[in-house]
């Protein structure tokens, strides 16, 4: 009977140990805690949201959460709060954080040039590591010419077809977004602890991170995939799926992971070296990714003690708008709850529609050549000679397609009299330079 007794109370103790705490809100994270979901509902409702959200203040946490668009179960949609996720240029966060390792390591400098690495590469030694790092060495946002497709290229004869291509600058000179700059970052790493990229991450930030649940769809030992949410795309008003490896995409850096994984590596980066390298001048630490069904964004505010991982598996979105938001009520700043668009239609007159006639080269977008013409007062979108939009006007320099979508052409006019356009496009904004008037 004794024994019995003995049991039942090391039970209980057991018990009373396991029982997770509780954790007291302060007036303010309450606030933060409703403002987010309150914000988040709101948008999945809507129909623009399909994921994860988790949120700390003051190395509280105040939200985990999943939102569900369709939340059966069996949806191919569905995910949990625990669940992993592609995050794509997430990833060049890590490359940064492997960078600063070799170079406390003495392996590597911010003023090395990439000569050293490979002899025959045009201007290599103009180019430096933190040109790569800063999008400032003059290469192109992607390859151009490809033979095949990118998913079969390997890291080397990604490097090799880099060395054709033409810089867009003299390195140093401007800043051009280049994921080829990266791929020679990944490249370089793989070269210095003599293993492929994605297994470098794997052991030297996953493993010792404690990153259990994050991992690479190639070139590693280690099969970490567990719960990987299916990515989708918005066809004919349905949540329709895409495959998570795109032919049309490199896959030397092709990560997983999940909020609570990617928490454990902002904490890692708001510790020295990597504080006071990787922040910016408004005391931040982040970085976004996106592809085809996806957006990733991991968010450290080091000044005002916050930070926040958002991943969705769904890539309609107003991504950087909702970025902002959210950084805003960690702020403690009001927001406008996101409700159902109406867009109006103002009539515009023609001597101002042509102003806006032309054709306009996005960079972002490699180069992508959109034309702008009138069409029956309205103004009209062609890709390679195809119409693809008609604009209605909502003022005189914003026009919209859809009434109940948020993207727009807006046009601003620059500094020699004509126009430049800015594109929202799946919650961002890109800049289309006008390059001629036909």
């Amino acid at each position: 009977m004794k024994k019995i007794i003995l049991l039942l109370f090391t039970l209980s103790l057991f018990s009373c140990a396991e029982k997770p705490k509780e954790v007291a809100f302060s007036k303010e994270q309450d606030v933060v805690k409703t403002n987010l979901d309150d914000y988040f509902t709101a948008l999945t409702k809507l129909k623009k949201f399909n994921g994860v959200l988790l949120a700390y203040t003051n190395d509280t946490l105040v939200l985990k959460k999943a939102y569900l668009i369709n939340d059966h179960a069996e949806s191919t949609s569905y995910v949990r709060a625990d669940d992993q996720f592609d995050i794509h240029s997430v990833s060049k966060l890590m490359t940064h954080y492997l960078i600063v390792k070799l170079k406390e390591n003495k392996h590597l400098s911010d003023d090395q040039t990439i000569d050293k690495f490979y002899s025959d590469f045009p201007k290599g030694d103009l180019i430096t590591i933190e040109m790569l790092l800063n999008h400032s060495s003059g290469l192109p946002r992607e390859l151009q010419n490809l033979p095949g497709k990118e998913i079969n290229l390997t890291s080397d004869k990604i490097v090799d077809m880099a060395k054709k291509e033409k810089l867009l600058f003299q390195p140093g000179s401007d800043i051009q977004y280049s994921n080829v700059g990266y791929e020679l970052l990944y490249n370089i790493i793989s070269k210095i602890y003599k293993k492929p990229f994605a297994q470098c991450i794997v052991d030297e930030i996953f493993v010792p991170l404690k990153m259990n649940h994050s991992g690479s769809h190639f070139f590693t030992i280690e099969d970490r995939k567990q719960n990987l949410a299916k990515n989708h795309i918005l066809k004919d008003s349905t949540l329709t799926v895409v495959p998570n490896i795109l032919e049309d995409e490199f896959k030397t850096a092709r990560l997983y992971s999940t909020v609570d994984d990617l928490n454990r590596f902002l904490v890692a980066l708001e510790k020295e070296p990597y504080k006071s390298v990787m922040t910016n001048s408004k005391g931040v630490i982040a970085k976004d990714g996106g592809s085809k069904g996806i957006r990733a964004q991991v968010y450290s505010d080091l000044e005002r003690n916050f930070r926040f991982v958002l991943l969705a598996n769904y890539d309609g979105m107003p991504f950087f708008e909702t970025i902002d938001d959210v950084a805003k009520i960690m702020m403690g700043e009001p927001v406008e709850i996101p409700k159902e668009l109406n867009r109006l239609v103002i009539p515009v007159k023609r001597e101002i529609l042509e102003r806006y006639v032309g054709s306009y080269s996005f960079a972002d977008f490699d180069g992508l050549i959109l034309k702008i013409a009138i069409d029956s007062n309205n103004l009209v979108v062609f890709q390679d000679k195809e119409k693809i939009a008609t604009l209605k006007a909502e003022t005189e320099t914003i026009f919209f397609e859809n009434p109940k979508a948020a993207e727009s052409f807006e046009f601003i006019k620059n500094d020699s009299g004509s126009y430049n356009t800015f594109m929202g496009w799946k919650g961002i904004s890109v800049e289309g330079i006008k390059v001629d008037k036909n």
